[in-house]
């Protein structure tokens, strides 16, 4: 799996074709993903930076343990909370919160180990575990964007 920046890159490269959008494969559009993978970065990283680094607690969690070994998220199974669902998806919208995106990877750089984050399934994770789910967030997402992308090509032909 690549690279946090790699991935965001790529979303980037993605938003030329934020309108593509096939019901059959996803409720949202490129661009609803592009956003929502942008939104689930600065609130994550945002939480990161606001923890106690001294109340983090390391808790099995089988859930996480599947997710994390599999790199796989089952789609259309998780509902996302509202605060990373985006509302009205702009270009402009899109370019702003990729500009603070990559603000908050270069504060997220300079973090201590033990800042973490707390997941509404798979419990507190420390930086190292949040930069993973990160990476197999936006993996998830591309993946639904490039189906999305391909079904755009095959209906043009």
């Amino acid at each position: 799996m690549e690279s946090l920046e790699w991935q965001i890159q790529q979303l980037e490269e993605n938003i030329s074709y934020m309108h593509v959008n096939h019901a059959h494969i996803s409720k949202g559009s490129v661009g609803w993903h592009i956003e929502h993978s942008l939104l689930v970065m600065i609130t994550v990283i945002s939480a990161l930076k606001k923890s106690d680094p001294n109340r983090y607690r390391w808790v099995f969690n089988w859930k996480r343990v599947w997710v994390f070994f599999t790199l796989k998220i089952p789609r259309g199974r998780v509902k996302a909370p509202s605060y990373v669902d985006p509302l009205h998806v702009t270009d402009i919208r899109i370019r702003d919160v990729l500009a603070k995106v990559y603000q908050l990877l270069e504060e997220m750089k300079r973090l201590p180990s033990k800042t973490y984050f707390h997941h509404f399934i798979f419990g507190d994770l420390d930086l190292a575990d949040t930069q993973y789910f990160l990476r197999i967030h936006t993996y998830h997402h591309l993946k639904i964007m490039a189906d999305l992308i391909n079904d755009d090509a095959k209906a043009g032909q």
